[in-house]
């Protein structure tokens, strides 16, 4: 069978023509979405808002505007996206048998460095939760030269990671956090660390 397509969700922010005056506003939710991640969680603001949409296995989830993009393959069954916690085109929040899953598009003024965003990651995750913990991350690399790091991450009486990804162009970055609850599901786990390694950059494919 094959995969399904990548998709969009429903844009409810003005038209395209318009978001280039919008990034900065984007990247500062960006910030506020890594807090929720590694503080309260997003399971706690589902039980409240009660918006969990189930997202099928091979869903691709579109990460950028226009048409530098990145896509984020959904990864086995039961996954749900949570509506209000997830802002389309820019970041996205997936939970699953006590794992969480945050992703999101951070527009960049130059060209990016791993490290330095690594290190920006780890001083924005302390403000959050100076029990939390990030480590000193590992580098690693895609398809058609996408770099980036992972490295471990504590936090709230979770345990997981963190993924940051470069395209080629290193225009933007895509931080991808993943935390799992004591019990979790082990099956759970692994997708989502093979989502968060598996990200893809389309642009420029043949």
């Amino acid at each position: 069978m094959d995969p399904a397509p990548a998709t969009r969700r429903p844009a409810e922010d003005p038209p395209r023509a318009g978001r280039s005056r919008t990034r900065p506003r984007r990247a500062v939710l960006g910030v506020v979405l890594v807090i929720a991640a590694l503080t309260a969680g997003w399971p706690l603001i589902d039980g409240v808002l009660g918006d969990r949409e189930r997202v099928p296995a091979g869903t691709a989830l579109v990460l950028g505007p226009d048409d530098e993009v990145a896509v984020l393959r959904v990864t086995g069954h039961g996954w749900a996206l949570s509506k209000s916690s997830s802002d389309p085109d820019m970041s996205y929040a997936l939970s699953r048998d006590g794992v969480d899953l945050a992703a999101r598009y951070v527009p960049l003024t130059g060209t990016g460095d791993p490290g330095a965003l690594w290190g920006g990651l780890r001083k924005v995750q302390s403000v959050a939760d100076s029990g939390s913990r990030l480590g000193a991350g590992r580098r690693i690399s895609g398809a058609r030269g996408a770099i980036g790091r992972s490295g471990s991450l504590t936090g709230g009486g979770r345990a997981g990671s963190a993924t940051l990804w470069l395209p080629p162009g290193r225009g933007y970055a895509v931080e991808i956090v993943v935390l799992a609850r004591p019990g979790a599901t082990p099956g759970a786990v692994a997708d989502a660390t093979s989502m968060a390694r598996g990200l893809t950059f389309p642009q420029g494919t043949p």
